[in-house]
């Protein structure tokens, strides 16, 4: 490519204010994690004697960070972390996603890998009792007596949090969280194209087979093959192709 084309791509650089800085240099803190959930910050008047800049400035970066959540202002007691960086960065992502409606085929493509690395690194750390917890929603899952697919979807979705949880992975546990509101719609609409459950046990038996038998490769092969399916069918649904029930379940 040529100097001028890419002088061409490039944009001027934005000069960081101040307020900017201050809210950045908290941010930071959260991050690293010298700030935690429940923190009270040091006074604005300290801030800005230590960071150098006007209690004005101080407040409007104070004041960034609670309309984005991050901070909450207590009358008379000061301002304290509301929540965890990470959890403060899940609820960025679960409201875009829901509020602008994001194209199912970008949702389930984020949800395999992630669900497989999950069930990978299930297998190679759940404990008895994660193994216990996953079995018991697969159990909750057979009793269901009559076709119910809020249920249905409810413990399908229990189902794969517990996985989460006993992947030890706590940064994809958050996102998978952030996720779960708008993927629910997908997972339920898989759901009710299908006749019955007969087909999602077997998939979810598969799942929990090879976690029991912690079996990294095998519990990953089993959730592709159930997202796979699921992806297939929530996508269909999507399309409104179909009257009747697919006889395959998610």
């Amino acid at each position: 490519m040529k100097d001028s084309n890419i002088v061409g791509l490039l944009e001027p650089v934005r000069q960081q204010t101040a307020t900017e800085a201050v809210a950045q240099q908290l941010i930071q803190l959260l991050m690293t994690g010298a700030l935690a959930q429940g923190d009270r910050l040091p006074s604005e008047r300290e801030l800005a004697q230590h960071l150098h800049v006007g209690r004005t400035t101080v407040r409007e970066a104070l004041k960034l960070l609670t309309l984005s959540g991050v901070l909450e202002a207590r009358r008379g007691a000061g301002t304290y972390v509301r929540h965890k960086y990470w959890s403060f960065v899940a609820e960025q992502i679960k409201w875009p996603a829901l509020l602008q409606r994001m194209d199912v085929e970008e949702l389930l493509e984020v949800r395999g890998p992630m669900e497989i690395q999950a069930a990978r690194l299930a297998a190679e750390r759940a404990t008895p009792e994660d193994l216990s917890r996953i079995e018991a929603a697969l159990d909750d899952l057979k009793a269901l007596k009559e076709r119910d697919v809020e249920r249905e979807t409810e413990i399908d979705m229990r189902f794969h949090r517990y996985i989460a949880e006993a992947s030890r992975n706590s940064l994809l546990l958050i996102v998978m969280d952030a996720l779960a509101a708008p993927l629910r719609m997908h997972i339920e609409q898989a759901n009710r194209m299908t006749a019955d459950t007969s087909s999602t046990i077997a998939e979810h038996r598969a799942v929990y087979e090879a976690l029991r038998r912690h079996n990294p490769e095998a519990a990953a092969k089993a959730m592709s093959k159930h997202l796979d399916m699921s992806r297939f069918l929530a996508l269909l649904g999507a399309t409104d192709g179909l009257d009747e029930p697919n006889p395959t379940d998610a």
